[in-house]
């Protein structure tokens, strides 16, 4: 991969209470790591600049477990995801010229998605996100020009409605690795013993 623009940053959102879970999913053991360490690592591997965390309902729990992580503690988690994403942005530095957004608990996404993501994102300079169920979601790279309407967002509105706006079938890239979603014990189970598989954008087990 050609150098990073420095003008660019990573946010991994981890601010969530995870109600059906019931515990911290971001701290659970994945491979000898914490799933949150484990997305670090992948966008560290990618190449790119190590992330910022927008933490929240779990915050304690994350800075206890990871003190060295760029961890930035959103005390209004509970207004909702777009409400995060809006907190992130005002952390970014003030030249950042574009932002990979990417959840914590994508559980599934390694650094070679990120790569792919980032390789396009370098061609195009356009927005740039993965694609899955047929639908444009995250992670996804955000330009400058749509970072007013990231600042806007508010309550449990993510950037679902952007993507969908502004997102061009070219600058979409087949992820069906993003489409895994832990929800409950159950499913961090399954997962589990499904040999972290999965099988056109669905876990094995759906």
């Amino acid at each position: 991969m050609s150098a990073v623009n420095e003008n660019f940053a990573t946010v991994i959102l981890a601010a969530g209470a995870a109600r059906r879970f019931g515990d911290c999913k971001h701290l659970l053991d994945q491979g000898g790591q914490s799933v949150l360490q484990r997305r670090v690592e992948a966008v560290r591997e990618a190449g790119l600049p190590t992330p910022l965390i927008i933490t929240g309902a779990w915050h304690e729990d994350i800075r206890h477990a990871h003190p060295d992580l760029l961890l930035h503690h959103h005390q209004g988690w509970e207004q909702g995801l777009g409400t995060s994403i809006a907190f992130a942005m005002g952390c970014l530095p003030e030249n950042t010229q574009a932002v990979l957004l990417l959840l914590g608990d994508q559980i599934a996404v390694n650094s070679a998605d990120i790569r792919q993501l980032y390789r396009h994102w370098q061609q195009s300079k356009a927005l740039t996100c993965a694609l899955y169920h047929g639908a444009p979601g995250v992670p996804a790279i955000f330009p400058r020009p749509l970072f007013s309407e990231l600042r806007a967002l508010e309550g449990d509105r993510g950037a679902k409605t952007l993507l969908v706006q502004y997102a061009k079938p070219a600058n979409t890239i087949p992820m069906n690795s993003a489409a895994i979603d832990i929800d409950t014990p159950d499913d961090w189970l399954r997962w589990q013993n499904s040999n972290n598989e999965f099988s056109n954008g669905e876990a094995l087990w759906n």
